[in-house]
């Protein structure tokens, strides 16, 4: 941790040395918690800001940046728009974790840059608590946004952190923000009664539990499992441990006769991260839950309901980040069920997913990630799903599996290399990665991209 908080000290001086600054990030889980955590640090040294959530950084949306403050501090954002960041701001600082593009001479601290692997072992949260921590050690408190902006990036879908994450998770534990333990990682633990707590859950699908209420009862009923007590409904997080252990071996058990993968049914138990100064049964206790809520504020447009949250408010934004939760999980199923009834098209090289005008942009890369653990596609090749945006352009969305990664693949570049050749502009993760062309151009754009994937993984 020394190392790191010494190679952030650029941004630590460029910080303390001015003021007014306009924190720009990006409007994800991971985003918002790294703005929220810079924002935090930033009031408790007495410092001017405004704060911009946005998904990309186009001419248009610099301009408008232009003017919220003397001094931009970018965060989980930059690293891979550094030219036209430097086209147009003359005072800013990066701190991010996603590939770079470009050099700059301003303060850029990228997790690639310092010898971290920015899709796996810290998040843009993660970087931006590095920065806060060297403003302060009072600011190890903060460690808990990193957390939650981490699960937000699935960097624990390992079944644990690895890497810096651990580091941070301890400062997290040290502080007593943060407690870590074994358990179903589903989501909804804290935030759903136990029925909705599994009908609701796609991932992974369970044939006549997903989506079945009946069927669920049914099934908590058969392995002895109560729905309701002293007239109340049970939630996950009343069970006792031995009634949890048995709830897990009946789910393992059910999997199997319905011949769910065995890897599917493993990835429901590792390890979860609780907040602890957050009220039991909210959707800010469980950083699984509380990311899902953040990015249900960004994903619609509303990034800054997500970071008065993410900063602490328990009143008026919860209430209003709870209501984008329940839409967002209604689109998401709409969307899944629009994959499935449209169907995937398999291009040899990966799927693809037209999502027409019937998926939101800002939602086309969850929909497409969730298809497989839906099991709509097969595990042997990347996704790409595309829906028009509101400029009108074609916005692409990756997501692939650690298995194929293993083998070569790098979406983050394929998106990149694709989206140059046809006048766009693309980047991201090995795992995950979006582009954004001419709508005219996305049959070359995906002929592109999957000639470049089609290299990586022969390799």
């Amino acid at each position: 941790m020394k190392d790191l908080l010494e190679k952030a000290q650029p941004v630590v001086d460029f910080i303390r040395n001015n003021d007014n600054f306009a924190i720009v990030c990006h409007y994800d889980a991971d985003g918002l918690c790294a703005g929220a955590l810079l924002a935090n640090a930033l009031d408790r040294l007495g410092k001017k800001y405004t704060i911009t959530p946005t998904k990309q950084m186009d001419s248009a949306r610099i301009a408008d940046i232009q003017s919220k403050g003397e001094h931009h501090l970018f965060a989980d954002f930059g690293s891979g728009q550094i030219p036209v960041i430097e086209e147009n701001l003359k005072s800013f600082a990066i701190i991010d974790h996603h590939a770079t593009v470009g050099e700059t001479s301003q303060p850029h601290f990228n997790a690639h840059l310092v010898g971290l692997d920015g899709a796996k072992e810290i998040s843009g949260a993660g970087m931006a608590y590095i920065v806060a921590k060297a403003l302060s050690p009072d600011n190890q408190d903060l460690a808990a946004l990193a957390i939650v902006g981490a699960v937000g990036d699935m960097q624990d879908s390992s079944g644990a952190f690895i890497g810096f994450n651990r580091k941070i998770l301890a400062d997290a534990e040290a502080a007593g923000v943060i407690t870590a333990k074994k358990d179903l990682r589903l989501f909804g633990r804290h935030s759903r009664p136990l029925v909705q707590f599994l009908m609701y859950n796609s991932d992974p699908i369970l044939p006549g539990i997903t989506a079945d209420e009946g069927g669920t009862v049914r099934f908590l009923n058969s392995a002895s499992i109560p729905i309701r007590q002293d007239d109340e409904y049970v939630y996950y997080v009343d069970l006792s441990d031995d009634l949890k252990r048995r709830l897990l071996s009946a789910l393992v058990v059910y999997g199997k006769r319905n011949f769910v993968p065995d890897n599917y049914l493993k990835a429901m138990v590792g390890e979860v991260y609780e907040l602890t100064r957050e009220k039991d049964k909210s959707f800010v206790k469980d950083a699984k839950d509380f990311s899902t809520l953040l990015n249900a504020c960004g994903r619609h447009e509303k990034g800054e309901v997500g970071i008065r949250v993410a900063m602490g408010d328990r009143d008026v934004y919860y209430g209003l980040a709870e209501e984008l939760l329940r839409q967002h999980r209604r689109m998401l199923r709409d969307g899944i069920e629009y994959a499935k009834s449209k169907g995937v098209t398999d291009t040899g090289s990966s799927y693809l997913l037209d999502g027409g005008s019937e998926i939101k942009d800002t939602l086309i890369g969850v929909i497409a990630g969730m298809l497989y653990g839906a099991q709509v596609i097969g595990q042997d090749k990347p996704i790409i799903a595309f829906s028009m945006d509101e400029e009108g352009h074609a916005k692409f969305s990756g997501r692939a599996t650690w298995r194929l990664v293993r083998k070569g693949l790098h979406l983050g570049k394929a998106m990149r290399e694709a989206a140059a050749s046809v006048g766009g502009e693309g980047g991201g993760h090995n795992i995950a990665a979006g582009a954004t062309v001419p709508f005219e151009k996305k049959d070359e754009f995906i002929k592109s991209f999957n000639k470049i994937v089609s290299v990586q993984l022969s390799a």
